[in-house]
């Protein structure tokens, strides 16, 4: 585990990207905003909050009272979804040299921005890292243990199946977000797959650090919003051009997007079991959630 008191590394300022809804749990939105304001051994951590439409009455007391919690706060009239909403964070950003993504409702542990932060500096070619992560439920009890590729070329082979990055453990480099073309793509409720698979067609090198650093809630409903042909045609389309960018235009690849979409049309009931089961790890050649 990376220790912060015998780090040689001088950690610079850090850009925090978070969104809040109309939806969003306040109090869970707290725990997150809190385990970030919590890091320590960089200079300082500034936060960059989009809200995304219209907000009820209880979140914009809340805002009010702490607005000096946050580096900088901009509104979308009206929701405009997660792509815009972090693309929008992505044009206001300041000289901060590396940029992470946290999720309103999830949890940082301590030294989680250090540790990537010295990952990446170990690893200079990378533009964005992840990390290694622990499933909770809505009251924030250890669920799995969610292990994700660490070995470049395991990272690489796994975007043509799963995601081998979760979304809100990413760190960035600032510089990789300077080419306009470095941005979220309209992708229904896939938008971060879409967004590593176009990294990669950049040319940006994708990892994860070895610590589990990372709280992921997945409470009331989440396979539920994972049941969706919209959503799996959306996402196959994504998968397919990972196995494009890999493979070319014939390969035994496609199967996977196929299968995927496949899992998408299955009950909730049945998506949890597969999800939970090793044959996802089995598909994606990377070792899964396992008992926490």
């Amino acid at each position: 585990m990376f220790d912060i008191s015998t780090s040689a590394y001088v950690l610079p300022q850090v850009a925090v990207m978070m969104t809040l809804h109309r939806g969003d749990r306040l109090d869970q939105f707290e725990t997150a905003l809190g385990s970030v304001e919590a890091q320590a051994g960089v200079a300082a951590v500034h936060v960059y909050l989009c809200c995304d439409g219209p907000l009820p009455v209880a979140h914009e007391d809340w805002l009010a009272a702490n607005r000096d919690r946050l580096h900088c706060v901009i509104r979308n009239p009206r929701c405009l979804g997660l792509a815009q909403s972090l693309n929008r964070l992505i044009d206001v950003l300041g000289e901060e040299p590396f940029v992470f993504r946290m999720d309103g409702d999830d949890v940082s542990h301590a030294g989680r921005f250090a540790a990537q932060i010295a990952y990446m500096n170990d690893h200079p070619t990378l533009g964005l890292v992840g990390c290694q992560v622990v499933d909770i439920d809505d009251d924030g009890t250890p669920l799995a243990r969610r292990k994700y590729p660490v070995a470049q070329e395991d990272v690489v082979r796994s975007l043509t199946r799963v995601i081998p990055v979760l979304h809100p453990t990413f760190c960035m480099r600032r510089s990789i977000l300077r080419d306009r073309k470095a941005r979220y793509p309209a992708a229904y409720l896939t938008e971060d797959l879409a967004f590593l698979v176009r990294l990669s067609e950049l040319g940006v090198q994708i990892g994860n650090c070895p610590q589990t650093l990372f709280s992921w809630r997945t409470g009331q409903g989440f396979y539920r919003r994972r049941t969706s042909v919209r959503r799996g045609l959306t996402e196959a389309k994504w998968y397919a051009r990972a196995v494009y960018k890999q493979h070319g235009l014939v390969s035994a690849g496609y199967v996977y997007p196929m299968l995927r979409l496949g899992l998408r049309m299955m009950p909730a009931s049945l998506m949890r079991l597969v999800y939970q089961s090793s044959l996802r790890s089995r598909i994606s050649r990377t070792q899964g959630p396992t008992e926490a």
